[in-house]
C-alpha cells in the first residue's frame, strides 16, 4: 500500500490569504490534491497530519472539506496546535473513525494490513504539544490490543528535536515517557509528524520517525550548530 502524507495547509476562509495576506493556502491544497490524484502508483490513502486551519474558525473547516471533497483517495485527519479540535472531531460528518465531543481526538484505524493510530498531541491553547498520562495510558491499552500488526502512528508534534530552535520549542514536550511505552510494543514500525514545516527524518530506538514537508510554506532552514540534530 501506498500512503501519502499532507500536513499543517493552513486554510483561511475562501477569499483570504494566509500569513498577513501574502500566502494562498487554498491554492497550494489544490495543487496537492491534484498531484495526489495524478500519482502514479496509485495512492491508497492520505493521512493530514494536523494544522488543517490557520485559526480553527469554522469557516476554515468548510473551505478545506471544499477542496477535500476533490480528493478521490480516502483521507483522515488528526488536529494540530492551529486547529479547534472540538469542530474538527464534529465537522466531517462521513469521517465515522473520528471521536465526537470527546477530550481528545485519538483512534484507531483496523481496516488495512497494518493498524493505524492518530493520536491528539495537541495542548489548548498552547503551540507545543504534550501527551498527558490519560492519553499514554489510551496509547499503551490499544497499542496492546492491537498487536498483531504492524502500526503506524500518526502525530502532529514530532517527539525529537530537529535543530531549528524556533520550532524545536514547541515540539513534544514529554517524549521519553513515550518512548518509554513504546519499547514495549515492536510492532510499531513507523511515526509520522508534522508542524516544523520542514521535511526531516530520524530513527529512535529502531523506529523510523518523520517530518513531512508542509502544504503550505516552509520555515526557514535555521539549524543551531551547537545543538544536536
Amino acid at each position: 500500500m501506498l500512503i501519502a502524507q499532507i500536513t499543517d495547509t493552513h486554510i483561511k476562509p475562501r477569499g483570504r490569504l494566509a500569513y498577513g495576506n501574502v500566502l494562498d493556502s487554498s491554492s497550494c491544497l489544490k495543487n496537492v490534491v491534484k498531484h495526489c490524484n495524478e500519482f502514479n502508483p496509485t495512492i491508497d490513502l492520505v493521512f493530514v497530519t494536523g494544522d488543517l486551519t490557520d485559526s480553527g474558525q469554522l469557516e476554515e473547516y468548510e473551505e478545506f472539506n471544499k477542496i477535500l471533497r476533490d480528493l478521490k483517495i480516502p483521507w483522515f485527519v488528526i488536529p494540530g496546535n492551529h486547529d479547534n479540535k472540538q469542530i474538527l472531531m464534529n465537522f466531517f460528518d462521513e469521517h465515522e473513525y473520528l471521536p465526537r465531543n470527546e477530550k481528545f481526538c485519538n483512534y484507531v484505524i483496523d481496516k488495512y494490513p497494518f493498524v493505524l493510530i492518530g493520536l491528539d498531541t495537541t495542548v489548548s491553547g498552547e503551540n507545543y504539544g504534550e501527551f498527558c498520562n490519560e492519553r499514554l495510558r489510551w496509547l499503551d491499552i490499544n497499542l496492546k490490543r492491537y498487536s498483531s500488526k504492524p502500526t503506524l502512528l500518526f502525530m502532529h508534534h514530532p517527539p525529537f528535536v530537529t535543530g531549528i530552535d524556533g520550532m524545536d520549542n514547541q515540539n513534544l514536550k514529554n517524549s521519553s515517557r513515550f518512548f518509554e511505552i513504546l519499547r514495549s510494543y515492536p510492532q510499531v514500525k513507523h511515526i509520522a509528524c508534522g508542524h516544523v514545516h520542514r521535511a526531516t527524518e530520524t530513527v529512535i530506538d529502531g523506529v523510523g520517525i518523520s517530518i513531512a514537508p508542509n502544504g503550505a510554506h516552509s520555515v526557514h532552514l535555521d539549524i543551531n550548530s551547537k545543538k544536536p540534530p
